[in-house]
């Protein structure tokens, strides 16, 4: 039961958080605004390099590789966290909301430290589970009969060793060369 109630905290903090942040602010002072706006930067730009940039790869043949993905969304999730808790540090002591009645605002100021809550706690999950299903390709390039592949573990509970083209550190090709439950034998790099 309690998974649940931290579940459904957490998506209805998803839609609110940032309405609350935006905001903050909005209201807050000039240099709790230029942190904000810093931590809100950092995070569209590592959401739009990482969703873009795969858009944009998947018209040349490529995607991005695992190490990529894990380091795209560790500071989406950080700049996110980061966000949120400046605009709580600025909402919670602030008295600033007159048009509220007193009891209103600290009920209002309780739910969004819920959603909060549930939001940062459950964001390092996220990360780990996420990371656990991009997978680690950094160590497996391998070069099999005068061409680099790039060996990615695909299996959930058995092993399933797909082959993509090797295109650099960052991303591979997206069409499988070679695949099997059996990791080829090729000169690892």
């Amino acid at each position: 039961m309690l998974d649940g109630l931290l579940v459904w905290m957490l998506l209805a903090g998803l839609p609110i958080l940032p309405g609350v942040g935006v905001t903050c602010m909005f209201r807050c002072g000039e240099r709790e605004r230029r942190h904000m706006v810093w931590s809100a930067a950092v995070f569209l730009g590592a959401l739009a390099l990482w969703i873009g940039g795969n858009l944009l790869l998947g018209l040349f043949g490529l995607t991005w590789r695992g190490v990529s993905v894990g380091v795209l969304l560790g500071v989406v999730l950080v700049s996110g966290g980061v966000w949120i808790t400046q605009a709580l540090a600025f909402l919670l002591p602030n008295r600033d909301f007159p048009h509220l009645v007193l009891g209103f605002r600290w009920a209002a100021k309780g739910i969004v430290l819920l959603l909060a809550g549930a939001v940062l706690l459950i964001m390092p999950f996220l990360f780990a589970f996420a990371c656990a299903l991009i997978g680690d390709d950094a160590r497996s390039v391998v070069e099999y009969q005068g061409q680099t592949l790039v060996e990615v573990d695909e299996g959930f509970l058995d092993p399933w060793y797909s082959y993509y083209v090797y295109c650099g550190p960052l991303v591979r090709g997206t069409e499988r060369v070679q695949g099997g439950p059996t990791p080829i034998d090729g000169d690892s790099n």
